[in-house]
């Protein structure tokens, strides 16, 4: 009988959302295809600041893991891509409780580097929120 192929965004993400700060803070992937990813998170205990806000740090190093899974979608299998810049800037709190939806795009892929957009944001009211916007530059290295 044979066995399904796993795919290299299989592998990895199985991989990635296993990471114990991943898991602790509920990252879901939700779908990564073409250069663009969505994943999405709750802010539990442990995103939350003492205030119950979304901590940026947080928000930070997620917003990063899903710049990583739109550049994923464009690498071939000999290559990675590992953070060399990463900024965010922080629009509004989002609150404990609240769902994060993390929206990635590939802006360019060269051929040692990939520069990435990320939005966060929120629904409130039934309204989608902008939270943070962020920016990540990835080099691309040789697949460990």
């Amino acid at each position: 009988m044979n066995q399904p192929v796993t795919s290299r965004l299989d592998l990895v993400r199985e991989f990635i959302l296993a990471h114990p700060l991943h898991h602790a803070c509920e990252l879901a992937f939700v779908s990564a295809a073409e250069g663009k990813a969505t994943l999405t998170f709750q802010i539990n205990d442990f995103c939350a600041s003492p205030q119950g806000t979304l901590h940026g740090g947080i928000l930070y190093a997620l917003m990063d893991v899903s710049c990583f899974f739109a550049v994923a979608t464009l690498l071939p299998a000999d290559q990675h891509a590992v953070s060399v810049d990463v900024g965010t800037t922080l629009l509004r709190a989002g609150q404990r409780g609240d769902t994060v939806y993390l929206r990635a795009h590939v802006d360019r892929l060269g051929r040692t580097l990939a520069a990435m957009r990320v939005e966060a944001s929120v629904i409130v009211n039934g309204e989608e929120k902008l939270l943070a916007t962020g920016h990540v530059n990835k080099a691309l290295i040789s697949a460990p």
